[in-house]
Protein backbone atom coordinates (compact mmCIF):
# COMPACT_ATOMS: atom_id res chain seq x y z
CA UNK A 1 0.00 0.00 0.00
CA UNK A 2 1.67 3.44 -0.99
CA UNK A 3 0.74 6.31 0.95
CA UNK A 4 0.93 9.74 -0.18
CA UNK A 5 2.04 12.91 1.51
CA UNK A 6 -0.34 15.57 2.78
CA UNK A 7 -0.21 18.65 0.60
CA UNK A 8 1.45 21.28 3.00
CA UNK A 9 -1.03 24.51 3.58
CA UNK A 10 0.40 27.80 2.06
CA UNK A 11 3.03 29.46 4.76
CA UNK A 12 0.41 32.61 3.83
CA UNK A 13 -2.63 30.75 5.72
CA UNK A 14 -0.10 30.67 9.08
CA UNK A 15 0.57 34.27 8.56
CA UNK A 16 -3.30 35.33 8.18
CA UNK A 17 -3.81 32.90 11.39
CA UNK A 18 -1.17 34.89 13.26
CA UNK A 19 -2.85 38.28 11.95
CA UNK A 20 -6.30 37.36 12.79
CA UNK A 21 -5.21 36.49 16.87
CA UNK A 22 -3.05 39.55 17.08
CA UNK A 23 -5.70 41.51 15.74
CA UNK A 24 -7.99 39.92 18.23
CA UNK A 25 -6.17 40.46 21.03
CA UNK A 26 -5.57 44.01 20.06
CA UNK A 27 -9.49 44.79 20.30
CA UNK A 28 -9.36 44.01 24.10
CA UNK A 29 -6.68 46.75 24.79
CA UNK A 30 -8.47 49.29 22.60
CA UNK A 31 -11.28 49.13 23.93
CA UNK A 32 -11.11 51.62 27.23
CA UNK A 33 -14.30 50.52 28.31
CA UNK A 34 -12.86 46.78 28.42
CA UNK A 35 -12.64 45.20 32.29
CA UNK A 36 -10.79 42.36 32.22
CA UNK A 37 -12.19 39.20 34.83
CA UNK A 38 -9.94 37.11 36.81
CA UNK A 39 -10.32 34.60 34.43
CA UNK A 40 -9.79 36.75 31.06
CA UNK A 41 -6.36 37.81 32.77
CA UNK A 42 -5.31 34.32 33.35
CA UNK A 43 -5.89 33.36 29.75
CA UNK A 44 -3.92 36.41 28.64
CA UNK A 45 -1.24 34.84 30.68
CA UNK A 46 -1.84 31.37 28.71
CA UNK A 47 -2.02 33.38 25.28
CA UNK A 48 1.04 35.13 25.76
CA UNK A 49 3.52 31.84 26.95
CA UNK A 50 1.76 29.93 23.98
CA UNK A 51 2.98 32.99 21.70
CA UNK A 52 6.46 32.82 23.64
CA UNK A 53 6.77 29.08 23.21
CA UNK A 54 5.60 29.03 19.39
CA UNK A 55 7.88 31.84 18.33
CA UNK A 56 10.84 30.52 19.47
CA UNK A 57 9.64 26.84 17.82
CA UNK A 58 9.04 28.60 14.46
CA UNK A 59 12.62 30.63 15.05
CA UNK A 60 14.30 26.93 15.14
CA UNK A 61 12.60 26.21 12.19
CA UNK A 62 13.09 28.99 10.72
CA UNK A 63 16.68 29.06 11.13
CA UNK A 64 16.55 24.70 10.07
CA UNK A 65 15.12 25.56 6.88
CA UNK A 66 17.67 28.19 6.37
CA UNK A 67 20.55 25.97 6.59
CA UNK A 68 18.77 23.18 4.11
CA UNK A 69 18.35 25.74 1.66
CA UNK A 70 22.06 26.47 1.91
CA UNK A 71 22.06 22.71 1.57
CA UNK A 72 24.13 22.67 5.23
CA UNK A 73 23.28 20.69 7.59
CA UNK A 74 19.88 20.97 9.99
CA UNK A 75 21.92 20.67 13.24
CA UNK A 76 25.54 21.23 13.52
CA UNK A 77 26.52 18.03 15.31
CA UNK A 78 29.93 19.47 16.22
CA UNK A 79 28.84 21.75 18.31
CA UNK A 80 26.76 19.22 20.80
CA UNK A 81 29.71 16.12 20.30
CA UNK A 82 32.61 16.18 22.76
Amino acid sequence: MVFRRKPKPPLAQAEKLVQEAATLIYRYWRDRDYMPSRSDLTMFHQLEEMLFHSHAAVRRIAIRMERRFHGEPEIDEHKWSR
